[in-house]
């Protein structure tokens, strides 16, 4: 059993994790109210979003719960954090997926991109994690392998290179398709400045949009890499010098970094994706209306 944590760092974990459901039930909110965000794009966003809603709803609570627990309950929360950790990042490479079809390979996207393949392909993201959370608490329940033991040593170098090779997959992913779309981008905006007498073409327009939205998407993979960045560094820390970190102070620090990911992300929806920016504005804008018919005299000089 763990000492209990620090009240600032309790504090900080459960703020995180109120801001994480507040924020992704927003954006759960939109998707289900309005019926012009469920398109193939943002159903990807909508299944993103649950894995990190899911980590506010259970994942944060359990583990902060987690230090005054026996070694077994001390496994489940564990892993059942690991789970919704693991789905968040698969949800992340389908969205870099959906995303590197559509500007790297847009003649392939209508025909990959199908009813059946996108629901295929989510499910897979929630249903996958399933095997290297059983085999971790195998591990860690069964087998009973010793700290820095050789076996131990190859299980989680294992897990740890893997994790940097996703790392290093979505960054070089995510540059190109930066480019690529920075490339097109500019070559949309020098058409419109040559025609900026004639009325812009819907073709032009959507197709200004869907560049937009790349450099959305590649900027929720920044900032993945940028928060987790730290939480790799003390997993090779560890590793390296066979120091265990496992919940000391450095790595519950590393671990809130890492936890405004799912903060960010729906705030980039809300404020910079055009789709979910406007339908925030007119919920926005219905909730002003209603309570102005309910309360029409409110501002009228004289009335009661």
């Amino acid at each position: 059993m763990y000492p209990p944590l620090p009240l600032a760092i309790k504090s900080v974990l459960i703020v995180e994790a109120c801001l994480i459901v507040a924020f992704n039930s927003i954006i759960w909110f939109l998707f289900l109210k309005r019926r012009h965000l469920r398109n193939k794009s943002n159903y990807f966003i909508a299944s993103l979003s649950a894995s990190h809603l899911l980590i506010g709803l259970f994942a944060v609570p359990c583990y902060v719960s987690s230090r005054r627990k026996t070694r077994s309950s001390l496994t489940l929360c564990t892993e059942v954090f690991y789970y919704f950790l693991c789905s968040s990042i698969l949800n992340l490479y389908l969205v870099t997926y959906e995303r590197y079809l559509s500007i790297m390979k847009p003649l392939f996207y209508h025909r990959r991109m199908g009813s059946s393949f996108v629901v295929g392909v989510i499910i897979t993201a929630w249903i996958f994690p399933i095997i290297p959370i059983t085999i971790d608490t195998l591990f860690r329940t069964r087998m009973k392998i010793h700290r820095f033991s050789v076996g131990y040593l190859i299980y989680h170098w294992t897990q740890t290179l893997l994790f940097l090779t996703i790392f290093i997959v979505l960054a070089a992913v995510n540059i190109a398709m930066f480019r690529v779309a920075k490339r097109q981008l500019q070559a949309i905006q020098a058409v419109q400045s040559m025609n900026s007498t004639i009325v812009r073409r819907p073709s032009v327009q959507s197709s200004r949009q869907e560049k937009r939205t790349t450099f959305f998407f590649v900027y929720i993979v920044t900032i993945f890499l940028l928060f987790w960045l730290p939480r790799i560094g003390g997993e090779v820390y560890e590793l390296v010098h066979h120091k265990v970190l496992d919940h000391t102070n450095p790595d519950v620090i590393t671990l809130c970094i890492a936890l405004l990911t799912p903060i960010f992300d729906p705030l980039i929806y809300l404020f910079f994706k055009a789709d979910f920016k406007k339908a925030m504005r007119k919920m926005l804008r219905k909730s002003n209306r209603l309570q102005a018919r309910v309360s029409p005299y409110t501002n009228t000089p004289g009335a009661k």
